[in-house]
């Protein structure tokens, strides 16, 4: 495998690693896939910041009623990034099993804890279950929806592909981008042993900063994950601000019906404006992903650039998927890509 594979990931949206916008036009921030209509936040007390925050209770039981799952089979943390980072470490070593298009840092993670890495290409029930036997898989790790994919596993699936691994293997879901997709959910293995759920507000609520998510488990890994993190893991104001938003149902409904009018039509723009371009398209309700071979994806990348539109780029090999998060303003969107020379880019 390319040692490439195991360089740091760099993620998307970060200011440090793009070219400076045109003079007169701002950036518009397409590259990190997050709800660009947050929900609304109200002004936290003081009592957020002047007490150490211990765990909240009406977090637990808000997060429980919004997930559909028991309280014990909760712990809430500082988004799903630390236990991306924490849970290689307390797997068994061995195998892991994970997709080579993903959300880079699942691979690079597992690989500094110690595992051994495998890959695969489709979601074929038949062909994964033959290669977590071949291959000797301990663990696997999926993304669903997937980033940048747009691959979904329903249950059925993961409870045959979960039942091939070892009685010490872990089936690990990330499903960061399952609130605007609600048929991806698959909350209904919670407590199920071995299999760890990701959750994350961040996206769907349109609160990245806010840094708050869930890992849901069985209660023995709640107790390690939990320990392994520390006390205070999550701000007070964080666990203020989620336990309304995660209680706010009406908001909820029709923000998920916003979201899929909105991606459907930034899909059908993208492949109309990219019709000549040689390019598939696939679209989940918070991001849309243009797969192309990787230099034509590059030239893209910069020319969007010029126009003052950041897209992420994924590269895997001699392909690339552009990943577009859903525009604040469509109208914007089409002007801009309107002035794109599409000819000259596809020659």
């Amino acid at each position: 495998m390319n040692e490439d594979t195991y360089l740091a990931p760099r993620h998307g949206g970060d200011p440090r690693h793009m070219p400076a916008s045109p003079p007169d036009l701002e950036m518009l921030d397409l590259a990190t896939g997050v709800n660009p209509s947050a929900w609304p936040v109200p002004v936290p007390p003081m009592e957020c910041y002047t007490k150490l925050p211990y765990f909240s209770d009406g977090l637990q039981q808000a997060a429980a009623q919004y997930y559909g799952v028991a309280a014990e089979n909760l712990l809430a943390t500082a988004g799903s990034q630390p236990v991306i980072q924490q849970l290689p470490f307390m797997a068994p070593r061995g195998r892991v099993l994970l997709p080579s298009v993903g959300y880079e840092e699942h691979r690079y993670r597992w690989h500094l804890a110690g595992h051994d890495i495998s890959l695969f290409d489709d979601y074929d029930r038949d062909r994964v279950a033959r290669q977590i036997v071949t291959d000797g898989i301990k663990h696997l790790v999926l993304i669903s929806p997937n980033n940048p994919s747009a691959d979904q596993v329903g249950i059925a699936k993961l409870r045959f592909w979960h039942s091939l691994l070892p009685e010490d293997g872990l089936l690990v879901v990330d499903q960061a981008f399952a609130d605007a997709n609600p048929e991806s959910d698959v909350s209904a293995m919670a407590g199920e042993r071995g299999v760890v759920l990701l959750r994350s507000v961040g996206k769907f609520f349109g609160l990245p900063g806010l840094r708050l998510g869930f890992v849901i488990t069985e209660p023995s890994l709640l107790a390690i994950l939990n320990k392994d993190l520390g006390p205070w893991a999550v701000s007070g104001a964080a666990q203020w601000i989620g336990e309304r938003a995660l209680a706010d149902a009406g908001w909820q409904r029709e923000m998920r019906l916003k979201l899929k009018r909105e991606s459907e039509q930034q899909a059908a723009l993208l492949t109309s404006t990219f019709a000549a371009y040689g390019v598939r398209c696939v679209h989940s309700a918070l991001f849309i992903t243009l797969i192309m071979p990787l230099v034509r994806a590059e030239l893209l990348q910069t020319a969007c650039y010029q126009l003052g539109l950041s897209v992420r780029v994924y590269r895997c090999g001699e392909v690339a998927y552009m990943r577009w998060g859903l525009a604040a303003n469509i109208d914007e969107l089409a002007e801009r890509l309107g002035k794109l020379n599409i000819s000259a880019l596809a020659a």
